[in-house]
């Protein structure tokens, strides 16, 4: 029932992040609720398998996990959960660093990029000096230099980011989601006025990104007035959560008078190196103006640098998770150590050895962690396809490309066996250790 709630929550058409993890929060306690259900299915199912690799200790295990099930339940629920998470915020992270990754070389196609220091990362607003650009347009190797000019325009939704460009293979560099017209034949109108804007500012903006066969616009507040934009396209960006407005630059300069420039992409002629020329440039430049030159592939390294520095916390978090569980099944264990006293001392008493009681001991915890890690691999599924497509989509607006990938899933089993098994080690000693008569007369 709560999973059946928690997918109907998810599906209410909202941006509310409340409403979001509220779903997705009864999903997870949904899946966790079905441990009891689900552990006593798969003990049955293992009692024949084990009585024939361990015999009468290979048969117990199980009927011992499923005679304390109010507490061993728990333990794997607990378990389950914290792999379940560490899955799914594995492919989470793997899938937006891929999509980012594929974005980088759908849009990044220039050989050499130069842009003033600025103190936002994401999109410089310094002005480069117009001496640099002439000079770089002339230099030895340069076939071609794109300019870029980046400003916060007012519209009447609020200030939006806008991006002009002289680039003539615009169309060629963006990933769409949609376009009104196939984008080969939309260079035209967006040399005439049209703009194409990112998912993100389409999300925003309320502008649906399987854009009508009408198409839609966009009003900015330029220096001759309001003026509407028609939507040519919308295309994946990872740049902003606020979102883009991308137009050509005569349409940029024609409505606001403003000559400068934020950015340059160079294409080299072939044969010319781009390391090469990025270390000339720099020299040449560096008595005119404070510039960040930098090639290609170097640009891309220093952006999935950012990426994986700002996800490195997400480690940590699994960590801590796991030892949160590791605790849950190391109580559960020690708990069932005093409840099992005299059936362990009985057992004792009729001829178990401490190497066998270490054994079942080990044996039931290692059954626990296999199953909370067999019930983690779909739960931790359910939760990267919700981080995916509906928490990434609703907090910032961009649709990532789920990966999936075995890794993450072989790591969770790892985990949760190694988690179960050492948290069985301290409970394995203390039971190991106990006086026989002692544990007879318990009570």
């Amino acid at each position: 029932v709560l999973c059946l709630a928690g997918v109907l929550i998810l599906l209410i058409p909202t941006r509310s992040l409340l409403v979001s993890f509220g779903g997705t929060f009864a999903i997870i306690v949904g899946c966790a609720m079905l441990a009891p259900m689900a552990t006593g299915w798969l003990m049955r199912l293992a009692t024949p398998l084990l009585g024939g690799v361990w015999g009468t200790l290979g048969r117990m295990a199980p009927r011992d996990v499923i005679n304390s099930l109010s507490r061993t339940a728990v333990a794997v629920a607990a378990l389950m959960v914290a792999v379940s998470v560490t899955i799914g915020v594995s492919l989470m992270v793997s899938s937006f660093r891929h999509t980012v990754q594929t974005w980088l070389g759908e849009t990044l196609q220039g050989d050499v990029y130069i842009s003033a220091p600025s103190l936002t990362a994401n999109a410089s607003s310094a002005v480069i000096d117009p001496q640099v650009v002439q000079t770089v347009r002339n230099w030895p190797g340069v076939k071609r230099a794109d300019v870029l000019r980046s400003a916060m325009v007012d519209s009447p939704n609020g200030p939006v980011q806008v991006a002009a460009t002289d680039n003539p293979s615009i169309m060629n560099e963006r990933l769409f989601i949609s376009t009104i017209a196939p984008a080969a034949s939309l260079q035209q109108r967006f040399l005439n006025g049209g703009v194409l804007v990112s998912e993100p500012f389409a999300n925003r903006m309320g502008i649906p990104t399987h854009l009508p066969a009408q198409g839609t616009s966009v009003e900015l507040q330029t220096d001759h007035g309001l003026q509407g934009f028609p939507v040519l396209g919308v295309y994946y960006d990872y740049s902003s959560t606020q979102g883009t407005v991308l137009m050509n630059l005569g349409t940029y300069r024609r409505l606001w008078n403003d000559p400068a420039i934020t950015a340059i992409s160079l294409r080299l002629k072939p044969g010319f190196s781009a390391d090469t020329v990025t270390n000339q440039l720099q020299s040449a430049l560096a008595g005119r103006q404070n510039l960040l030159v930098r090639p290609n592939q170097a640009l891309r390294h220093d952006v999935l640098v950012v990426f994986d520095r700002t996800f490195a916390i997400t480690g940590a978090l699994q960590l801590l998770a796991t030892m949160v569980a590791f605790i849950g099944v190391l109580s559960a264990l020690l708990s069932l150590e005093l409840e099992r006293q005299r059936e362990l001392g009985i057992l004792r008493a009729v001829g178990l050895t401490v190497r066998q009681l270490w054994n079942l001991v080990l044996l039931e915890t290692g059954l626990m962690g296999w199953v909370a890690g067999l019930l983690s691999l779909p739960t931790g599924y359910v939760l990267a396809l919700i981080l995916v497509y509906i928490i990434n989509r609703r907090s910032f607006g961009w649709t990532l490309q789920m990966q999936v990938g075995w890794v993450p899933f072989a790591q969770a089993m790892l985990v949760a066996l190694s988690a179960a098994l050492i948290a069985g080690l301290y409970p394995a000693r203390r039971m190991s250790r106990m006086i026989t008569s002692d544990a007879l007369r318990s009570e």
